[in-house]
């Protein structure tokens, strides 16, 4: 019987990434004159209630997708590349590209699972090879992003059902896979990496590290670059 491969789950912010993508795109297009300042506030706010747990995630989403209602998705790509070269590619280590490519040599499926929008995620994902990417979804109509999400947001207790969703459009399921491991840095991802049977703690923040201790989850660290940069 042939062996069954693992299923590799990653978290995008924090985790691969060495940062918050949706923090550093707004930043980039304020800089570009692309977004208002005020935006700034607007945002440190709302990541505040990220950490402590308490963010309203249709409202968050909502103020990043209305930043791109005004032009045409194509005329957004070249912005958005420009970012993910000027602004992503410092922030994803060797450490988080070689733990990648350690379970894409290994065989094993590989997603990345994120609660950021799809537009700017997709953006990130050439720099680790191109994995497969379970997000929440922004509605494009007629080229143009309308504001609004389609489905769910991919976030807290959601994401389990997304990634099964996922699954089960290419008619498969979790039991089809020998283990199933999820990286994360967050105590938000806490319905995913309960989910799994390998929940894995990368530069936790203090209320997933006091929960990982506890369980003897174990805890890794990806910002130490082995580059030295």
């Amino acid at each position: 019987m042939p062996t069954r491969p693992d299923l590799t789950l990653f978290d995008l912010d924090h985790t691969l990434l060495d940062g918050d993508s949706n923090q550093l795109w707004l930043a980039w297009l304020v800089e570009q004159g692309a977004a208002a300042p005020v935006r700034l506030a607007q945002q440190a706010d709302f990541y505040a209630r990220y950490q402590a747990g308490t963010l309203d995630i249709d409202a968050y989403l909502a103020f990043h997708l209305s930043l791109l209602i005004e032009r045409d998705v194509a005329a957004w790509l070249p912005l958005r590349d420009a970012f993910v070269a000027a602004r992503i590619v410092p922030r994803i280590t060797d450490a988080a590209r070689k733990a990648v490519a350690v379970h894409r040599e290994r065989g094993d499926a590989i997603a990345v699972v994120t609660a950021t929008h799809d537009f700017l995620a997709a953006g990130i994902l050439a720099l680790l090879g191109d994995p497969s990417l379970v997000a929440t979804r922004c509605e494009v109509h007629e080229g143009r992003f309308t504001g609004r999400l389609v489905g769910a947001p991919c976030f807290a207790d959601a994401k389990p059902g997304h990634v099964r969703d996922w699954l089960a459009g290419q008619g498969r399921d979790w039991d089809d896979f020998a283990a199933v491991r999820f990286y994360s840095d967050s105590a938000n991802d806490l319905p995913l990496l309960e989910a799994v049977s390998h929940p894995v703690a990368v530069d936790a923040d203090a209320r997933l590290e006091a929960i990982a201790r506890e369980r003897g989850w174990p805890r890794v660290s990806w910002r130490l670059d082995v580059s030295g940069a």
